[in-house]
Protein backbone atom coordinates (compact mmCIF):
# COMPACT_ATOMS: atom_id res chain seq x y z
CA UNK A 1 0.00 0.00 0.00
CA UNK A 2 1.39 3.41 -0.96
CA UNK A 3 1.83 6.36 1.39
CA UNK A 4 -1.19 8.71 1.02
CA UNK A 5 -0.20 12.16 -0.28
CA UNK A 6 -2.69 14.91 -1.09
CA UNK A 7 -2.80 18.69 -1.41
CA UNK A 8 -4.72 21.88 -0.68
CA UNK A 9 -5.99 24.40 -3.20
CA UNK A 10 -6.05 22.02 -6.10
CA UNK A 11 -6.52 22.24 -9.85
CA UNK A 12 -8.65 25.26 -10.73
CA UNK A 13 -12.06 24.64 -12.36
CA UNK A 14 -11.09 26.34 -15.62
CA UNK A 15 -8.02 24.08 -15.93
CA UNK A 16 -9.41 20.75 -14.72
CA UNK A 17 -8.86 17.88 -17.15
CA UNK A 18 -7.70 14.29 -17.22
CA UNK A 19 -4.27 15.52 -18.31
CA UNK A 20 -4.04 17.75 -15.24
CA UNK A 21 -4.82 14.79 -13.01
CA UNK A 22 -2.07 12.85 -14.77
CA UNK A 23 0.27 15.76 -14.04
CA UNK A 24 -0.59 15.62 -10.33
CA UNK A 25 -0.07 11.84 -10.33
CA UNK A 26 3.32 12.29 -12.01
CA UNK A 27 4.28 14.63 -9.14
CA UNK A 28 3.58 11.82 -6.69
CA UNK A 29 0.08 12.68 -5.50
CA UNK A 30 -2.38 9.84 -5.06
CA UNK A 31 -5.29 11.74 -3.46
CA UNK A 32 -6.93 14.61 -5.31
CA UNK A 33 -8.82 17.60 -3.91
CA UNK A 34 -12.19 17.31 -5.68
CA UNK A 35 -14.07 20.55 -4.96
CA UNK A 36 -16.12 21.55 -7.99
CA UNK A 37 -19.75 21.61 -9.04
CA UNK A 38 -21.53 18.23 -9.02
CA UNK A 39 -21.12 17.59 -12.74
CA UNK A 40 -17.38 18.30 -12.66
CA UNK A 41 -16.90 16.32 -9.45
CA UNK A 42 -18.40 13.23 -11.10
CA UNK A 43 -16.19 13.62 -14.14
CA UNK A 44 -13.11 14.01 -11.90
CA UNK A 45 -14.09 10.90 -9.90
CA UNK A 46 -14.31 8.93 -13.15
CA UNK A 47 -10.88 10.14 -14.24
CA UNK A 48 -9.46 9.33 -10.81
CA UNK A 49 -10.76 5.77 -11.10
CA UNK A 50 -9.12 5.39 -14.51
CA UNK A 51 -5.81 6.73 -13.17
CA UNK A 52 -5.78 4.83 -9.87
CA UNK A 53 -6.27 7.99 -7.78
CA UNK A 54 -8.51 8.69 -4.80
CA UNK A 55 -10.39 11.92 -4.03
CA UNK A 56 -11.41 14.05 -1.06
CA UNK A 57 -14.76 15.46 -2.12
CA UNK A 58 -16.79 18.59 -1.40
CA UNK A 59 -19.56 20.52 -3.09
CA UNK A 60 -21.81 23.42 -2.11
CA UNK A 61 -24.34 21.18 -0.42
CA UNK A 62 -21.85 20.63 2.37
CA UNK A 63 -21.96 24.39 2.94
CA UNK A 64 -25.73 24.10 3.38
CA UNK A 65 -25.19 21.42 6.03
CA UNK A 66 -22.56 23.51 7.83
CA UNK A 67 -24.88 26.52 7.95
CA UNK A 68 -27.87 24.31 8.80
CA UNK A 69 -29.79 25.87 5.94
CA UNK A 70 -33.40 24.96 5.35
CA UNK A 71 -33.67 21.44 3.91
CA UNK A 72 -29.93 20.83 4.53
CA UNK A 73 -30.61 17.18 5.35
CA UNK A 74 -32.29 16.56 2.02
CA UNK A 75 -29.47 18.37 0.21
CA UNK A 76 -26.71 16.43 2.00
CA UNK A 77 -28.53 13.15 1.55
CA UNK A 78 -28.77 13.82 -2.17
CA UNK A 79 -25.08 14.78 -2.31
CA UNK A 80 -24.01 11.57 -0.60
CA UNK A 81 -26.24 9.40 -2.78
CA UNK A 82 -24.79 10.95 -5.92
CA UNK A 83 -21.17 10.23 -4.96
CA UNK A 84 -20.99 7.26 -2.59
CA UNK A 85 -20.80 4.57 -5.27
CA UNK A 86 -17.85 6.08 -7.12
CA UNK A 87 -14.83 3.81 -6.51
CA UNK A 88 -12.41 6.77 -6.40
CA UNK A 89 -14.20 8.48 -3.51
CA UNK A 90 -12.02 8.33 -0.40
CA UNK A 91 -13.86 10.62 2.01
CA UNK A 92 -15.96 13.78 2.24
CA UNK A 93 -14.35 17.06 3.20
CA UNK A 94 -16.33 19.11 5.74
CA UNK A 95 -14.39 22.12 7.03
CA UNK A 96 -10.98 23.71 7.55
CA UNK A 97 -9.85 24.94 10.99
CA UNK A 98 -13.09 24.87 12.98
CA UNK A 99 -13.16 26.49 16.43
CA UNK A 100 -14.62 24.92 19.55
CA UNK A 101 -18.08 26.31 18.83
CA UNK A 102 -18.17 24.37 15.56
CA UNK A 103 -17.72 20.93 17.18
CA UNK A 104 -21.49 20.25 17.64
CA UNK A 105 -22.04 21.13 13.97
CA UNK A 106 -19.25 18.76 12.91
CA UNK A 107 -20.71 16.02 15.09
CA UNK A 108 -24.11 16.52 13.49
CA UNK A 109 -22.70 16.21 9.97
CA UNK A 110 -20.42 13.29 10.87
CA UNK A 111 -23.38 11.38 12.29
CA UNK A 112 -25.42 12.12 9.16
CA UNK A 113 -22.62 10.90 6.87
CA UNK A 114 -22.25 7.65 8.82
CA UNK A 115 -25.98 7.04 8.66
CA UNK A 116 -26.09 7.53 4.89
CA UNK A 117 -22.73 6.09 3.81
CA UNK A 118 -21.04 3.36 5.85
CA UNK A 119 -18.11 3.03 3.40
CA UNK A 120 -16.61 6.53 3.46
CA UNK A 121 -15.32 8.74 6.23
CA UNK A 122 -14.91 12.49 6.43
CA UNK A 123 -12.07 14.96 6.65
CA UNK A 124 -11.72 18.05 8.85
CA UNK A 125 -8.47 19.96 9.21
CA UNK A 126 -7.82 21.35 12.70
CA UNK A 127 -6.03 24.50 13.80
CA UNK A 128 -2.42 24.26 14.98
CA UNK A 129 -1.74 24.63 18.70
CA UNK A 130 -0.71 28.28 18.20
CA UNK A 131 -4.41 29.16 17.85
CA UNK A 132 -5.03 28.20 21.49
CA UNK A 133 -3.86 29.81 24.75
CA UNK A 134 -1.97 26.74 25.99
CA UNK A 135 -1.32 23.05 25.33
CA UNK A 136 -4.11 21.91 27.63
CA UNK A 137 -6.67 23.94 25.69
CA UNK A 138 -5.41 22.50 22.40
CA UNK A 139 -5.47 18.94 23.71
CA UNK A 140 -8.99 19.49 25.01
CA UNK A 141 -10.05 20.81 21.59
CA UNK A 142 -8.72 17.68 19.88
CA UNK A 143 -10.37 15.45 22.48
CA UNK A 144 -13.73 17.19 22.10
CA UNK A 145 -13.58 16.98 18.33
CA UNK A 146 -12.60 13.29 18.23
CA UNK A 147 -15.13 12.26 20.88
CA UNK A 148 -17.98 14.20 19.29
CA UNK A 149 -17.38 13.16 15.69
CA UNK A 150 -15.73 9.74 15.92
CA UNK A 151 -13.25 10.87 13.27
CA UNK A 152 -10.87 8.37 11.68
CA UNK A 153 -8.25 10.91 10.53
CA UNK A 154 -6.67 13.63 12.66
CA UNK A 155 -5.33 16.44 10.47
CA UNK A 156 -3.64 19.76 11.21
CA UNK A 157 -1.41 22.34 9.54
CA UNK A 158 1.70 23.91 11.07
CA UNK A 159 4.18 26.13 9.21
CA UNK A 160 7.44 27.25 10.79
CA UNK A 161 9.43 28.78 7.90
CA UNK A 162 8.88 32.48 8.56
CA UNK A 163 10.56 35.77 7.73
CA UNK A 164 10.67 39.09 9.58
CA UNK A 165 11.79 42.48 8.34
CA UNK A 166 15.29 43.50 9.32
CA UNK A 167 15.43 46.54 11.61
CA UNK A 168 17.97 49.34 11.06
CA UNK A 169 19.79 48.18 14.21
CA UNK A 170 20.10 44.64 12.87
CA UNK A 171 21.26 45.93 9.51
CA UNK A 172 24.01 47.92 11.22
CA UNK A 173 25.17 45.07 13.42
CA UNK A 174 24.73 42.19 10.96
CA UNK A 175 24.64 38.63 12.24
CA UNK A 176 21.31 37.59 10.70
CA UNK A 177 20.55 35.07 7.97
CA UNK A 178 18.68 36.76 5.14
CA UNK A 179 15.40 35.06 4.26
CA UNK A 180 14.56 34.06 0.72
CA UNK A 181 11.85 36.30 -0.73
CA UNK A 182 11.02 35.74 -4.37
CA UNK A 183 10.91 38.58 -6.89
CA UNK A 184 7.32 37.52 -7.62
CA UNK A 185 6.28 37.96 -3.99
CA UNK A 186 8.13 41.28 -3.69
CA UNK A 187 6.23 42.62 -6.68
CA UNK A 188 2.82 41.28 -5.63
CA UNK A 189 3.08 42.34 -1.98
CA UNK A 190 4.93 45.69 -2.24
CA UNK A 191 8.10 44.36 -0.60
CA UNK A 192 10.61 45.98 -2.94
CA UNK A 193 13.74 47.20 -1.17
CA UNK A 194 12.94 45.46 2.12
CA UNK A 195 15.31 42.98 3.73
CA UNK A 196 14.05 40.05 5.79
CA UNK A 197 15.75 37.56 8.08
CA UNK A 198 14.96 33.89 8.58
CA UNK A 199 12.87 32.81 11.56
CA UNK A 200 12.12 29.17 12.26
CA UNK A 201 9.16 29.57 14.58
CA UNK A 202 9.25 27.49 17.78
CA UNK A 203 6.53 24.95 18.42
CA UNK A 204 6.63 22.91 15.22
CA UNK A 205 7.67 19.71 17.00
CA UNK A 206 5.59 20.49 20.08
CA UNK A 207 2.51 20.47 17.85
CA UNK A 208 3.48 17.15 16.27
CA UNK A 209 4.08 15.68 19.71
CA UNK A 210 0.60 16.70 20.88
CA UNK A 211 -1.17 15.43 17.75
CA UNK A 212 0.79 12.17 17.65
CA UNK A 213 0.09 11.52 21.34
CA UNK A 214 -3.65 12.08 20.88
CA UNK A 215 -3.77 10.02 17.66
CA UNK A 216 -1.90 7.15 19.33
CA UNK A 217 -4.19 7.34 22.35
CA UNK A 218 -7.29 7.11 20.12
CA UNK A 219 -5.65 4.66 17.68
CA UNK A 220 -6.43 6.78 14.62
CA UNK A 221 -4.16 7.90 11.74
CA UNK A 222 -2.90 11.48 11.57
CA UNK A 223 -1.74 13.88 8.89
CA UNK A 224 0.20 17.14 8.80
CA UNK A 225 -0.14 19.74 6.04
CA UNK A 226 3.23 21.25 5.13
CA UNK A 227 4.19 24.55 3.56
CA UNK A 228 5.18 25.06 -0.06
CA UNK A 229 3.63 28.39 -1.11
CA UNK A 230 5.18 31.70 -0.17
CA UNK A 231 2.51 33.91 1.46
CA UNK A 232 1.88 36.12 4.49
CA UNK A 233 5.14 36.09 6.48
CA UNK A 234 6.11 32.63 5.23
CA UNK A 235 9.31 32.75 3.25
CA UNK A 236 10.20 31.24 -0.11
CA UNK A 237 11.14 27.75 1.08
CA UNK A 238 14.09 25.81 -0.28
CA UNK A 239 14.10 22.16 -1.30
CA UNK A 240 15.91 21.29 1.93
CA UNK A 241 13.21 23.07 3.95
CA UNK A 242 10.42 21.16 2.20
CA UNK A 243 12.40 17.97 2.83
CA UNK A 244 12.66 18.96 6.50
CA UNK A 245 8.87 19.22 6.71
CA UNK A 246 8.09 16.02 4.82
CA UNK A 247 10.71 13.74 6.33
CA UNK A 248 10.26 14.95 9.90
CA UNK A 249 6.59 13.98 9.57
CA UNK A 250 7.58 10.53 8.32
CA UNK A 251 10.07 10.07 11.17
CA UNK A 252 7.28 11.00 13.60
CA UNK A 253 5.08 8.25 12.17
CA UNK A 254 2.60 10.42 10.27
CA UNK A 255 0.03 8.32 8.42
CA UNK A 256 -0.11 10.65 5.43
CA UNK A 257 1.02 14.06 4.18
CA UNK A 258 -0.54 17.06 2.47
CA UNK A 259 0.98 20.13 0.78
CA UNK A 260 -0.17 23.75 0.86
CA UNK A 261 -0.68 24.72 -1.94
CA UNK A 262 -0.80 22.68 -5.16
CA UNK A 263 -2.12 25.49 -7.37
CA UNK A 264 -0.90 29.01 -6.66
CA UNK A 265 -3.92 31.19 -5.77
CA UNK A 266 -4.30 33.96 -8.35
CA UNK A 267 -5.88 37.39 -8.63
CA UNK A 268 -9.41 36.08 -8.04
CA UNK A 269 -8.51 34.60 -4.66
CA UNK A 270 -10.44 36.21 -1.82
CA UNK A 271 -7.69 36.41 0.82
CA UNK A 272 -5.90 39.76 1.12
CA UNK A 273 -2.38 38.33 0.85
CA UNK A 274 -0.90 37.24 -2.45
CA UNK A 275 0.69 33.84 -2.99
CA UNK A 276 3.78 32.81 -4.94
CA UNK A 277 5.46 29.51 -5.81
CA UNK A 278 2.78 26.92 -5.33
CA UNK A 279 3.54 23.62 -7.01
CA UNK A 280 1.68 24.85 -10.10
CA UNK A 281 1.72 28.58 -10.86
CA UNK A 282 -1.56 30.48 -11.10
CA UNK A 283 -1.27 30.53 -14.90
CA UNK A 284 -1.14 26.72 -14.99
CA UNK A 285 2.59 26.32 -15.69
CA UNK A 286 4.84 24.24 -13.45
CA UNK A 287 6.79 26.03 -10.76
CA UNK A 288 10.25 24.80 -9.74
CA UNK A 289 8.48 23.40 -6.67
CA UNK A 290 6.68 20.90 -8.91
CA UNK A 291 9.95 19.10 -9.58
CA UNK A 292 11.14 19.47 -5.97
CA UNK A 293 7.95 17.96 -4.59
CA UNK A 294 8.03 15.27 -7.27
CA UNK A 295 11.49 14.18 -6.04
CA UNK A 296 10.47 14.29 -2.40
CA UNK A 297 7.24 12.35 -2.97
CA UNK A 298 9.15 9.65 -4.83
CA UNK A 299 11.56 9.31 -1.92
CA UNK A 300 8.71 9.31 0.59
CA UNK A 301 7.14 6.39 -1.23
CA UNK A 302 10.48 4.61 -1.37
CA UNK A 303 11.09 5.00 2.37
CA UNK A 304 7.50 3.96 3.09
CA UNK A 305 8.07 0.80 1.04
CA UNK A 306 11.33 0.19 2.88
CA UNK A 307 9.50 0.29 6.21
CA UNK A 308 7.58 -2.77 5.00
CA UNK A 309 4.55 -2.01 7.14
CA UNK A 310 6.51 -1.76 10.40
CA UNK A 311 4.59 0.12 13.07
CA UNK A 312 5.99 3.31 14.59
CA UNK A 313 7.18 2.77 18.16
CA UNK A 314 9.01 5.91 19.32
CA UNK A 315 10.58 9.19 18.22
CA UNK A 316 13.54 11.03 19.76
CA UNK A 317 15.62 14.14 19.17
CA UNK A 318 19.40 14.41 19.18
CA UNK A 319 21.27 17.67 19.79
CA UNK A 320 19.85 21.11 20.57
CA UNK A 321 16.10 21.63 20.29
CA UNK A 322 14.04 24.67 21.32
CA UNK A 323 10.73 22.77 21.63
CA UNK A 324 10.25 21.50 25.17
CA UNK A 325 7.83 18.63 24.58
CA UNK A 326 10.27 16.48 22.60
CA UNK A 327 12.07 13.48 24.10
CA UNK A 328 15.86 13.48 23.84
CA UNK A 329 17.54 10.22 22.90
CA UNK A 330 19.18 8.23 25.69
CA UNK A 331 19.12 4.72 24.25
CA UNK A 332 16.31 2.69 22.69
CA UNK A 333 15.60 -0.34 20.53
CA UNK A 334 19.10 -1.77 20.56
CA UNK A 335 20.81 1.60 19.90
CA UNK A 336 22.89 2.90 22.80
CA UNK A 337 23.79 6.32 21.41
CA UNK A 338 23.18 8.67 18.48
CA UNK A 339 25.24 11.83 17.99
CA UNK A 340 26.55 14.09 15.27
CA UNK A 341 24.11 16.98 14.88
CA UNK A 342 20.47 17.99 15.22
CA UNK A 343 18.71 14.78 14.30
CA UNK A 344 15.33 13.08 14.63
CA UNK A 345 15.36 9.34 15.24
CA UNK A 346 12.06 7.65 14.43
CA UNK A 347 11.86 3.97 15.41
CA UNK A 348 9.69 1.47 13.52
CA UNK A 349 10.13 -1.94 15.17
CA UNK A 350 13.67 -2.95 14.10
CA UNK A 351 13.98 -0.07 11.62
CA UNK A 352 15.07 3.52 12.18
CA UNK A 353 14.54 6.70 10.17
CA UNK A 354 17.30 9.25 10.80
CA UNK A 355 16.41 12.79 9.71
CA UNK A 356 18.65 15.87 9.60
CA UNK A 357 16.92 18.90 11.17
CA UNK A 358 19.57 21.22 9.75
CA UNK A 359 18.25 22.40 6.40
CA UNK A 360 21.42 24.35 5.60
CA UNK A 361 24.15 21.72 5.85
CA UNK A 362 25.01 18.03 5.76
CA UNK A 363 25.47 16.12 9.00
CA UNK A 364 26.71 12.64 9.87
CA UNK A 365 24.64 10.63 12.34
CA UNK A 366 26.88 8.45 14.48
CA UNK A 367 24.89 5.40 15.61
CA UNK A 368 26.27 3.11 18.31
CA UNK A 369 24.81 -0.38 18.48
CA UNK A 370 26.03 -3.93 18.97
CA UNK A 371 23.77 -5.07 16.15
CA UNK A 372 24.59 -5.27 12.47
CA UNK A 373 23.23 -2.33 10.47
CA UNK A 374 21.72 -2.45 7.00
CA UNK A 375 21.03 0.73 5.05
CA UNK A 376 18.19 1.21 2.59
CA UNK A 377 18.83 2.88 -0.74
CA UNK A 378 15.95 5.26 -1.54
CA UNK A 379 16.93 5.17 -5.19
CA UNK A 380 17.76 1.52 -5.86
CA UNK A 381 15.12 0.42 -3.31
CA UNK A 382 17.36 -2.30 -1.90
CA UNK A 383 19.00 -3.02 1.45
CA UNK A 384 22.76 -3.36 1.77
CA UNK A 385 24.76 -4.40 4.81
CA UNK A 386 27.36 -2.11 6.37
CA UNK A 387 30.65 -3.47 7.65
CA UNK A 388 30.35 -4.51 11.28
CA UNK A 389 31.58 -1.87 13.74
CA UNK A 390 30.74 -0.30 17.10
CA UNK A 391 29.73 3.04 15.56
CA UNK A 392 28.07 3.51 12.17
CA UNK A 393 28.29 6.80 10.26
CA UNK A 394 25.15 7.67 8.32
CA UNK A 395 25.45 10.72 6.07
CA UNK A 396 22.34 12.93 6.03
CA UNK A 397 21.94 15.68 3.46
CA UNK A 398 20.33 18.97 4.53
CA UNK A 399 16.75 18.35 5.69
CA UNK A 400 16.98 14.78 4.43
CA UNK A 401 16.33 11.32 5.89
CA UNK A 402 17.75 7.83 5.59
CA UNK A 403 16.42 4.45 6.65
CA UNK A 404 18.41 1.75 8.42
CA UNK A 405 17.49 -1.52 10.07
CA UNK A 406 19.11 -3.44 12.90
CA UNK A 407 19.89 -7.11 12.40
CA UNK A 408 20.74 -9.49 15.25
Amino acid sequence: MSFPINFWYGIRPDFISRERLCEAKEAGFNIIECRYDAKTNKRVLEWCEELGLKAYLWDDRMKDAINEAEDWQEALSQMISEYKDYPALDRYFIKDEPNNDAVPMLARIAKFIREHDQKHGFYVNLFPDAAFPNYDAYTEHMENYITATGCDLLSFDRYCMNRLEVTPEMLASGGFVEARVSDCSRCKNDLEGKIFFEVTTPGYFNNMELVKKKADEKNIPWMIIVLVSEHLTYRHVTEAEIRFEAFSALAYGASQLSYFTYWTPGASHTEPWKYSHGIIRSDGTRDENYYIVQRINSELQSLHAGLEGASHSAVFHVGEEQDELVTHFSGYGGVSDISGGRIIAGFFENKLILMNKDFNSVTVAKVRTDKTVERYSKYAKVWYRLDKREEYNIRLSAGDAELIRLVD
